[in-house]
């Protein structure tokens, strides 16, 4: 626990620092050295009656870090905004800023958003350490199976990649470990984004702006004039951006996009329910990837179980004996059990069969039968390996993906 602040317990009054004094400066650089050190994704600072409430995001889960004092709270809040280049004097409206700093020998890219509440403003700053970019492909989670397939899928010269998920679940990490492992000299590779995550060498990111009409659609109708032999669509929103990065896969060129939806299939009919003809869906996507980010299994501290038979059922596993592990928590893991995470991933393949039923209309349901037919894995089918093989708990493995009907 940094010494600016007091452990905050949920069942107790927030109470502030009556200790040591310190900078409004020292107070901020030291919140982000802790949430540096605990590798917290986001930073919340969330004011009450009695002081600002400082919880870390770890590993997708909110902790509770402490409290700075009521008397503090406004001047930290200002602190923060000056760094980001916001207007401290307006405290009725949102304001969204950054900051770029070196913490550390860490290059640091932070998304600040404030928004005003009932005792003051809010404060959530996102934290993209941009030196951690460069994920290998291999490392992103992926079964062999599936790292085998997604490779060749990228290597293609044209096609339309999906990769699908909630806010979150690290679609645009694992579409930059692809554009970091097929990236060369002799590739153009184009990212429109909303915003940049991760500045990445030798490939043109393009940032849009709605309020000035720079939308996906009208970025990527210019891309297509830049001699493009890759692109990144950071989200397909609409029609005609859906529309424009298919008909550009069908005339030579590789695309990554994003979409919200729970599953890989769900992809597809996503797409038909925007009116995208099924002609075109059928012809330009070539897979779709689904995704989730769980929790690893501290390895410190991990112990093991025989599970029973009902969970044996569950994961399909009739070995004897048979050891799962569950969380415990110690100091390296700072009692919560896990350290770092890894994706689950359910990918689909659009094969033969997969696009005459696409062209014929078919439900979501036999769109899903024909891909399991053809050995596609659920999300709880692949987070059952990492189960099985010790790397997270079953109950992480629940909390994100629903189990298979059995």
């Amino acid at each position: 626990m940094a010494t600016f602040l007091r452990p905050a317990k949920p069942d107790t009054r927030l109470t502030a620092l009556a200790a040591e004094r310190r900078s409004v400066p020292d107070i901020v650089d030291s919140i982000l050295d802790q949430a540096l050190a605990r590798r917290a994704s986001d930073i919340h600072l969330e004011p009450g009656a009695d002081g600002m409430m400082v919880r870390f995001r770890v590993d997708g889960l909110l902790q509770q870090t402490g409290v700075i004092p009521a008397t503090d709270r406004a001047a930290v809040v200002s602190r923060v905004k000056i760094m980001a280049n916001l207007d401290i004097a307006e405290h009725r409206l949102p304001h969204d800023g950054r900051i770029r700093l070196v913490r550390k020998g860490r290059a640091l890219d932070l998304r600040v958003s404030t928004v005003p509440s009932l005792h003051g403003e809010k404060v959530v700053l996102r934290l993209l350490d941009l030196d951690s970019v460069s994920i290998p492909l291999a490392g992103c989670g992926l079964a062999a199976d599936h790292l085998a397939a997604l490779q060749g899928l990228t290597r293609r010269p044209q096609g339309t990649i999906l990769v699908t998920g909630p806010t979150g679940s690290g679609k645009t990490s694992t579409i930059y470990a692809c554009l970091s492992d097929i990236k060369s000299e002799t590739t153009n590779i184009v990212t429109i984004e909303d915003p940049i995550e991760y500045e990445m060498d030798g490939i043109t990111q393009i940032a849009v702006h709605e309020k000035i009409g720079l939308t996906f659609a009208h970025c990527l109708r210019s891309v297509l004039r830049q001699d493009p032999d890759i692109m990144l669509v950071g989200e397909i929103r609409d029609l005609e951006t859906a529309r424009i990065a298919m008909q550009a896969s069908l005339t030579g060129h590789l695309v990554f996009a994003t979409l919200h939806t729970n599953d890989a299939v769900g992809a597809i009919t996503r797409l038909a329910d925007m009116e995208i003809p099924r002609y075109l869906i059928a012809s330009s996507v070539t897979a779709v990837l689904a995704q989730r980010l769980v929790r690893r299994l501290c390895p410190e501290c991990k112990v093991g179980y025989e599970p029973d038979a009902g969970t044996r059922m569950l994961l399909h596993a009739d070995a004897a004996p048979l050891t799962l592990y569950r969380a415990q928590g110690c100091p390296t893991c700072h009692g919560s059990g896990v350290v770092g995470r890894t994706a689950i991933f359910e990918q689909v393949p659009i094969t033969d069969d997969l696009r005459a039923l696409i062209n014929d209309r078919a439900s979501e349901a036999d769109l899903r039968a024909c891909a399991r037919g053809e050995g596609a894995r659920s999300l709880f089918q692949d987070g059952a390996r990492k189960v099985l093989d010790g790397t997270i708990a079953l109950e992480e493995l629940k909390r994100v993906a629903e189990p298979d009907r059995l």
